[in-house]
């Protein structure tokens, strides 16, 4: 390869990756990003990407490794090889050695070390106020859709692996696992082999090594092919989602049940998405459940029972969750929102006015640094509701640079079990704009280009003894 040909690589593969996080919205000015990496091909042309391209994506990057202790002196070896690179460089590092803290099982999963590599990674991530970059191709990509088509999925499953999840970052999904080993050679990156990936022992090598290559085989370019039917799948699948959040307010009753005329008026697919926020909350939505619960709703009348404590019915032109325990308090439905005074389940009340931004600036009782508070109406999207949490719910705290699931969140900040369905938030499909006790995410604040100011106050009355 000539000094031409490896600048020519260079340049597109950078360009091609600026590209896509610029589209994807990967990182924020100023985020922390760790990169995840193995010292495989993929994760050093990630980590090397990064630092050549940090001025232009206006990050911060480390890296971090994980040796999982399973293949003795050659995952050492590749945990030296990736310090080394990042102390010639000057690169922050980070090793996770799993032998010292934690017990390595004699016959270590795949799964299992999945697990592990992912604990380290959420909890670096809450420390650091970082976001993680792992080094996910279209050729994973690509594996895991056929890996799923095979187990049986829906749609979204085959949106496949996100660019953003939580804390992780993928900016690497828009490549070829061929193109980051060709980045490696026209850099002159050295990179190491985990000859684990070599073996089919693994049902993802096998289809690595035996059904990638057919399908390549027989159509080349089935990887971008495959990359592209996942992205349509992703914007069909927060679609679909949208569509069956709307559903859902639409059939709400105050009760908290749901109008049974309304729920068989919406088109199969949106009704499925409904469902499977009914069902996710409790236990993994399986086809056979979200069948059960179609059934009772066409036919008006019938139970299903997803746990020992939570039971669907349908009746008397209602869908109600009952709970034998009749002390348990039930979420409120979702709801527009409006200027007022509302009070939740638990106690929980907020208060929202919408004030020009002029007389914002001039009334005094607004505490104006105090912007969790405060959001800039124009910001938030049109179809925004007051509601509980859903599956999927993602919220980005004000002054952080991360965005985590509600669950990951609700763990962190100690929210009290009991509360975490109560809790009133405003959302935009899966996106927490506002959350009880924490305020308004990041991104929010008002502007002096700002016209209309969103204010909430929130309380929560005391419990009253029986």
């Amino acid at each position: 390869m000539n000094s031409i040909d490896r600048s020519t690589i260079i340049r597109r593969t950078e360009q091609t990756v600026l590209k896509y996080c610029a589209e994807k919205k990967l990182f924020l000015p100023g985020a922390r990003v760790i990169v995840a990496c193995s010292g495989g091909a993929d994760s050093m042309a990630l980590l090397r990407l990064l630092l050549r391209c940090r001025s232009e994506l206006d990050i911060e990057v480390s890296a971090t490794h994980v040796d999982h202790g399973i293949r003795g002196a050659a995952s050492r070896s590749d945990a030296a090889f990736v310090r080394n690179f990042c102390e010639r460089n000057g690169v922050p590092f980070t090793l996770y050695e799993a032998a010292r803290e934690t017990a390595v099982p004699e016959h270590p999963s795949e799964d299992w070390a999945r697990r592990l590599r992912y604990r380290w990674f959420d909890g670096l991530a809450a420390r650091e106020h970082a976001c993680i970059a792992t080094a996910h191709t279209l050729s994973d990509q690509t594996e895991t859709v056929l890996f799923r088509l095979a187990r049986g999925t829906g749609v979204h499953g085959l949106a496949g692996i996100r660019p953003v999840r939580d804390v992780y970052r993928r900016p690497f999904l828009c490549l070829t696992r061929a193109q980051t080993e060709a980045y490696c050679q026209a850099l002159g990156q050295d990179y190491v082999q985990d000859e684990s990936n070599l073996c089919d022992v693994y049902a993802r090598n096998r289809i690595r090594h035996d059904a990638v290559p057919a399908l390549e085989y027989a159509s080349p370019g089935a990887e971008q092919a495959i990359g592209r039917l996942c992205s349509q799948m992703e914007e069909l699948d927060r679609w679909l989602s949208r569509q069956a959040e709307s559903l859902l307010q639409c059939a709400a009753c105050p009760d908290g049940s749901y109008d049974l005329a309304v729920l068989r008026q919406a088109d199969g697919p949106i009704l499925t998405a409904a469902l499977h926020r009914l069902v996710s909350p409790v236990r993994d939505a399986e086809q056979k459940y979200i069948a059960l619960l179609r059934t009772a709703i066409l036919k008006g009348q019938g139970a299903v029972q997803l746990a020992p404590e939570v039971i669907w019915q349908a009746n008397h032109g209602r869908l109600r969750c009952a709970a034998p325990r009749p002390s348990q308090l039930s979420a409120a439905p979702p709801q527009p929102v409006r200027d007022g005074e509302y009070a939740f389940a638990g106690g929980f009340t907020l208060e929202i006015e919408t004030v020009n931004y002029e007389d914002f600036i001039k009334n005094t009782s607004f505490f104006k640094k105090d912007y969790t508070s405060y959001a800039d109406y124009a910001k938030m999207g049109k179809n925004i509701l007051i509601r509980t949490r859903q599956p999927g719910d993602e919220f980005r705290p004000a002054g952080r640079h991360v965005r985590k699931t509600l669950k990951k969140y609700f763990n962190e900040t100690a929210v009290p079990t009991q509360d975490r369905a109560l809790l009133p938030l405003i959302a935009e499909g899966s996106r927490v704009l506002w959350l009880w006790g924490s305020g308004f995410a990041e991104g929010l604040a008002p502007e002096p280009c700002t016209r209309q100011v969103l204010v909430i106050r929130w309380g929560r009355e005391p419990a009253t003894e029986e």
